[in-house]
């Protein structure tokens, strides 16, 4: 299963074109004959679901991170600099 889930992950990065370091909180899940795998990077959430057989890519859903979820990541001095 490890190397299943390491291919899942390649799929996905190679889909989005990012690097596999660029990844974060990478959750995956298998059900039914795909993959779904979750994770984020510095500023994009997404959810994708792969192809078991062929680790084909089926479906991408993205949206940027909430702004308030990067004001959090800043230094405080940062985010009272308005």
């Amino acid at each position: 299963m490890a190397d299943k889930t390491n291919m899942v992950i390649f799929a996905a990065a190679n889909e989005v074109g990012i690097s596999e370091r660029e990844m974060k909180g990478i959750l995956v899940t298998q059900r039914d004959g795909f993959f779904e795998i979750t994770f984020s990077t510095e500023w994009m959430m997404y959810d994708m679901y792969v192809e078991e057989e062929s680790m084909m890519v089926l479906g991408v859903d993205f949206r940027p991170i909430p702004v308030n979820s990067l004001l959090e990541s800043l230094p405080e001095s940062v985010q009272d600099a308005s």
